[in-house]
């Protein structure tokens, strides 16, 4: 698969008028997935050997449909895990503790069985199917484990969380899902969306996807990467967050990525949260970095609705 960028001038409708008028043998579905508000689609390898002149006329960006990994490395009750402590949350909660605050996980799926999330998660999207891995349901609880009195407690526990599952088993996924779980976060109109994945190399269709959501309002927090050196994409954009990972000492974690685009840093050395089958599990990584600092932008938003709502008028 090619992922096709044509430039944001162009009329992309006729365009693809045009094309879909040259492809032979034309079925039911099309051979190809559009991201109209992007100028970008996302085009079988087949169709786009055969029609490479007719693109390339038009000056595009394209790019290989690349894999994209999460960010996560592993170990293994503690009510309040150390991440939450060192970030304040506990003082935070006076003032709120996320009502109401609509969060995408971009993710490998969350369990939704588990008794410290089932009440936080209010829908989602499986892009992927298949088997999960845990990865997701770690992140999860991270930002909104239920102050439930048993097992531990998120950052911004009254947070509402959407399970937009991108990533199979593998922790693998490919840029065009990752195009399609940003487009649902925006039309779903998500508050923040959290991204605990990368890859080294910038994209032109992943820059609009995010550049999109920004102009839609939405907060978007991305782990730097687990290479030791540069910041991967998306967290090295200018309109995401970006997020390296500390340990118990407030040291930059060895394996964590750090520079350009490490706008924050975070707990995510030893960080004990979910686990599919009720359990609890720690792990490593600035996947776990990044829903630290998603569930305080939760926190600051719902605080500054909150104040809003209270203020009256004479």
């Amino acid at each position: 698969m090619k992922i096709i960028s044509f430039h944001k001038d162009m009329p992309f409708h006729e365009i693809l008028a045009e094309l879909k008028g040259k492809v032979v043998g034309k079925t039911e579905k099309l051979p190809w997935r559009c991201f109209h508000d992007l100028s970008c689609m996302c085009v079988n390898q087949n169709v786009y050997e055969r029609h490479q002149k007719y693109f390339s006329q038009y000056q595009v960006t394209v790019e290989d449909n690349v894999t994209v990994s999460v960010h996560a490395q592993t170990e293994g009750e503690d009510e309040i895990p150390w991440g939450v402590k060192y970030v304040g949350a506990q003082r935070l909660w006076k003032k709120g503790r996320g009502a109401g605050v609509k969060i995408a996980v971009i993710d490998t799926g969350i369990s939704r069985q588990h008794f410290d999330l089932r009440q936080q998660i209010r829908g989602g999207v499986d892009l992927v199917r298949g088997k999960q891995n845990g990865h997701g349901t770690h992140v999860a609880g991270i930002i909104v484990a239920e102050l439930n009195h048993k097992g531990i407690v998120g950052v911004s526990p009254e947070a509402h969380l959407y399970d937009v599952r991108a990533f199979s088993e593998d922790g693998k996924s490919s840029l065009s899902t990752i195009l399609r779980a940003i487009d649902w976060s925006v039309e779903n109109q998500m508050d923040i969306i959290n991204m605990s994945f990368g890859m080294p190399q910038y994209s032109e269709a992943l820059a609009r996807a995010v550049d999109r959501a920004n102009d839609r309002g939405i907060t978007m927090v991305a782990s730097a990467g687990n290479n030791g050196g540069e910041v991967e994409y998306p967290a090295r954009y200018n309109s995401v967050v970006g997020v390296s990972a500390i340990d118990q000492k407030g040291k930059l974690a060895s394996f964590s990525a750090r520079g350009a685009g490490a706008n924050a840093k975070a707990p995510g050395v030893d960080i004990l949260s979910t686990w599919p089958g009720n359990q609890f599990k720690k792990l490593n990584g600035t996947s776990m970095a990044a829903p630290h600092v998603t569930g305080l932008m939760a926190l600051e938003l719902s605080r500054k609705r909150k104040t809003v709502e209270s203020v009256t008028y004479p």
